[in-house]
């Protein structure tokens, strides 16, 4: 995976009780909330490097509607997961936004006994 995107293993990570892992099958990078997938970053078929993202279904399908970067989610569920394509979206602070909102979304479908859990990290 390309180094240019480094930066976004390090905002991920720095979220409570998330927790990383390589898939090698899928050569991607996977991101957990406890045991809630948030986000994955790899490549598509063609080798675009892409960051997909849990995402609420109005959120994401507003989201496509306005970005041309922002594709439903590859190889997932289109209705609440979102792909996006790193090297055609410029903006950090949108991605950055992007990863707090998947982080949310990951945690609040996490019971609350665990939710609770993420305050002691």
């Amino acid at each position: 995976m390309s180094e240019e995107f480094g930066w976004i293993k390090k905002e991920m990570t720095e979220f409570p009780g998330v927790q990383y892992s390589f898939k090698e099958e899928w050569q991607a990078g996977r991101y957990h909330v406890l045991d809630q997938l948030m986000a994955m970053r790899g490549t598509d078929n063609a080798g675009n490097q892409i960051l997909t993202l849990k995402c609420d279904a109005e959120k994401s399908e507003q989201l496509r509607a306005e970005n041309p970067a922002v594709i439903p989610g590859y190889y997932m569920n289109k209705r609440v997961w979102i792909s996006v394509l790193l090297e055609k979206e410029q903006d950090k602070e949108l991605i950055r936004a992007l990863i707090h909102h998947a982080y949310t979304e990951a945690k609040n479908k996490l019971p609350k006994y665990k939710q609770a859990q993420l305050e002691t990290f």
